[in-house]
């Protein structure tokens, strides 16, 4: 078995992925993403690597994901803030929705707030 490394044994069940070559087989239960374990045997699965990856894992490693949304990013342009990639529209201010890419911001309760914002909601006077 390609994961686990122990000897098929005649006549048991074995997966076979194309994509990976002629030459790797896995036990049914072994036929896991990479990165989550989920079961691949009924899925779609990619290989990349000399790994497997469930649809999800496959694309985070192609493109980032948004922590705003969830989603991937396909635009060129995003933000990398926070430890974190952003679409540009959704790194904003948590009081008044402005785009904070490329602009000072302060973290207050783990929520991005511009200076203007800081000043008038949250600054001591």
């Amino acid at each position: 078995c390609y994961h686990c490394k122990l000897d098929m044994k005649e006549g048991e069940p074995a997966v076979y992925a194309e994509r990976a070559g002629y030459d790797k087989f896995w036990h049914p239960g072994c036929f896991v993403c990479c990165t989550c374990s989920e079961l691949l045997v009924d899925m779609i699965y990619f290989w990349k690597n000399g790994n497997l990856y469930c649809g999800r894992h496959y694309c985070d490693s192609e493109r980032p994901r948004c922590a705003g949304c969830d989603e991937l990013i396909f635009s060129n342009e995003y933000t990398l803030a926070e430890g974190q990639n952003w679409h540009l529209k959704h790194f904003c201010c948590f009081d008044c929705d402005c785009v904070l890419a490329g602009v000072t911001y302060v973290m207050m309760y783990d929520n991005p707030v511009c200076k203007s914002c800081y000043m008038k909601n949250h600054a001591a006077v």
